[in-house]
């Protein structure tokens, strides 16, 4: 299945039960495995689940995916203990793999906890982003049709705008079609986030609901499946229907974790189509360093423009550091 995914690209196969997963392996990882990086990945964030008091290692591993001594002996280490065996080896549905699986729930449980915890407490930070992003594009399509100081708008949102976007001297009516493009993808967002209840089930549409956790143990911050691949999956539980929210997230500060939130977002709401797809063509300063027509099409030029608008240059540049000298003192 083909993902809009923030950070990563690994997959992986698993067996979803109640929103904790049982991570699988393909290969075998440890002493004459064929350690594959991301089997090996796999087996050492089992690992570090799992308390020293089962058998996990005293010193957490190097979650880098490169079999060494280190994850080797800490293999063989919770084999003995666990009595699982005595080769330093985790096999695919194997005993090893199989207990390490039984061992992390608990800890895996309350960690997914804490992290929809931590997405309940973003949504009016997220509502406020997407309200701000398209009430400053709205107003900076004014001012390039009407004029400066007609309906209220300022030449200070077209500057927001222009920042993140780079209209540059493109002729006026591509900047205001494009202005309507980027008006109608906030648009979008903005009725994602808010909570419509089935008139027939009276179940959540949308709001909160669009996020879950990821079962997949993925190295993610988080992904949105697409949806032209949903008639391919093959892991039913993960479609396109959802944003699904992934362990990277977890050692995000909270300005930068909504922020990827609302990245994910843009994803959910593309039409998938060459005119209006939006992909991931750079992040945070890669974003800034983007000619237009990318920037058009890139998630984190969308949610760079609404973080700015709601929190602030401060804010911004303090939650991605690496922002600091592509936005003026002055915005």
């Amino acid at each position: 299945m083909l993902v809009h995914a923030n950070l990563g690209n690994v997959c992986r196969n698993y067996r979803f039960e109640g929103q904790v997963s049982a991570w699988q392996i393909v290969y075998s990882v440890g002493i004459g495995g064929r350690n594959q990086n991301e089997d090996v990945l796999t087996i050492q964030q089992l690992l570090n689940l799992i308390p020293p008091t089962d058998g996990g290692p005293v010193v957490p591993l190097d979650e880098d995916g490169w079999i060494g001594p280190k994850t080797n002996g800490a293999i063989l280490a919770f084999q003995k203990f666990q009595k699982t065996g005595s080769d330093g080896r985790v096999d695919p549905h194997g005993p090893t793999l199989k207990r390490m699986n039984e061992l992390q729930k608990p800890k895996l449980g309350q960690r997914n906890a804490a992290r929809m915890a931590r997405a309940v407490s973003s949504m009016p930070d997220l509502k406020g982003m997407a309200q701000k992003g398209l009430r400053t594009i709205e107003r900076a399509r004014d001012y390039v049709m009407l004029g400066a100081g007609a309906l209220g708008n300022t030449k200070r949102d077209y500057e927001l705008a222009d920042l993140h976007f780079k209209f540059d001297n493109q002729a006026r009516q591509a900047t205001l079609s494009d202005l309507s493009s980027i008006q109608t993808t906030f648009r979008r967002v903005k009725t994602v986030l808010q909570r419509r209840p089935s008139p027939v089930t009276g179940g959540d549409a949308f709001g909160i609901s669009i996020f879950t956790i990821d079962p997949l143990g993925k190295p993610y911050s988080a992904y949105s499946p697409k949806q032209s691949n949903d008639d391919r999956r093959d892991i039913p539980e993960v479609h396109s229907g959802r944003v699904y929210l992934a362990q990277g997230l977890d050692k995000k500060v909270p300005d930068h974790f909504t922020h990827i939130l609302l990245h994910e977002l843009f994803h959910f709401v593309d039409e998938e189509s060459k005119e209006h797809s939006i992909n991931d063509h750079g992040y945070r300063d890669g974003a800034m360093r983007l000619p237009h027509e990318k920037r058009m099409h890139n998630a984190d030029n969308y949610a760079l423009f609404a973080s700015h608008v709601h929190y602030g240059r401060t804010r911004l540049v303090a939650s991605q550091p690496a922002l600091g000298p592509y936005i003026p003192q002055n915005m």
